[in-house]
């Protein structure tokens, strides 16, 4: 009996670990990150990331913002889209890409009136 149970618990074991390893070569999608080419909306939103609650601005109305992926080569095609409404805070935006090499398209990142001028309220870049 005692031997038949192991045979048994032997089997189902290596049943399991089969469930397992082809389960580590699928794919999943994952929610809430982003590739080299789509759209972003910054707009403000109340959230208490601390406890109390604020008005903030955000990236796609997530804290933190979506993570953007990309391969090695990859081109970023990245629409901002400006829907900020709130009149305590500037209704105009841009972005700044960290880690990105910008070599002739630095109109594209940055400080708004230095190196791109902003994004108007209700429109895109």
């Amino acid at each position: 009996m005692f031997i038949l149970t192991l045979i048994a618990s032997f089997i189902a074991l290596i049943h399991a670990a089969s469930i397992v390893s082809r389960s580590q070569s699928y794919t999943l999608p994952q929610p809430g990150v982003l590739g080299p080419e789509t759209n972003i909306t910054v707009g403000n939103k109340v959230i208490a990331p601390d406890g109390f609650e604020r008005l903030t601005t955000l990236v796609d109305g997530t804290f933190p913002g979506p993570l953007i992926t990309a391969q090695k080569g990859d081109a970023f095609v990245i629409e901002v889209i400006n829907q900020l409404t709130d009149d305590t805070m500037f209704k105009s935006t841009s972005i700044h890409w960290h880690g990105l090499y910008q070599n002739g398209t630095n109109y594209a990142d940055g400080t708004s009136f230095v190196t791109q001028c902003p994004i108007a309220q209700n429109h895109s870049f």
